[in-house]
């Protein structure tokens, strides 16, 4: 197929950042007293960061507010955001090659766009991007295809025009049914969705390297 226009996911497919979230996950429940469980970083990845503040303020009952939870989490993770977090194996020369090739492409994430834009300016990559659009802004997660239509719409381009890149099984399934281009994109710390990711998207990589044409 011919790609005219790109939606990049960033958490754990252009960025090597999910560890940071399970980093702070882990420091921010074990500081209350409370044990940490994998589960609930995976659980809380499927959401927008409201949705997952809310989810733990539930989960174990704390004693403040989902506001004030998200508040003590962002600190965690922004010192840790706007200080280094790699790109994925070959995600650079990618996306330069993209934008040379005149490639139309922005970020559809599920972060804060403060920490995204944060982020990919530090590492040399935003100046490659038309925009970031956050699932606050629309309203919903991922398993809605809502992010993705209003992305592509705001590139100018249409689903069969463009290919999605995600690395988690409920946005690569609402990004296929929606008419997108799927590639799903491995990450360590989403193994467990791997085979069903390969199952729904249209291809999958391992690395950026592999990538040669679309």
């Amino acid at each position: 197929m011919s790609v005219k226009y790109i939606i990049f996911d960033m958490d754990g497919t252009l960025l090597d950042s999910l560890s940071v979230w399970a980093d702070s996950d882990r420091e921010f429940i074990s500081d209350l007293g409370h044990n940490y469980d994998p589960v609930h970083s995976l659980a809380m990845k499927k959401m927008h960061f409201d949705s997952a503040c809310d989810y733990l303020v539930e989960t174990f009952s704390l004693p403040f507010s989902s506001r004030e939870a998200g508040r003590r989490i962002l600190e965690i993770v922004e010192h840790r955001y706007l200080n280094g977090i790699p790109l994925k194996d070959g995600a650079e020369e990618f996306i330069k090659a993209a934008h040379k090739a005149g490639i139309k492409m922005c970020i559809a994430t599920s972060n804060k766009k403060s920490l995204a834009e944060g982020a990919l300016q530090g590492l040399g990559i935003m100046k490659y991007m038309e925009f970031v659009l956050t699932s606050d802004e629309v309203g919903c997660g991922k398993e809605s295809p809502m992010i993705f239509l209003k992305a592509a719409e705001m590139l100018g381009g249409t689903p069969d025009q463009t290919a999605v890149f995600e690395d988690s099984i409920h946005a690569v399934m609402s990004a296929r049914e929606a008419g997108f281009h799927v590639v799903g994109v491995y990450d360590p710390l989403c193994e467990d969705e791997f085979a069903e990711i390969e199952k729904n998207a249209h291809r999958t990589i391992k690395s950026f390297t592999e990538l040669t044409e679309l």
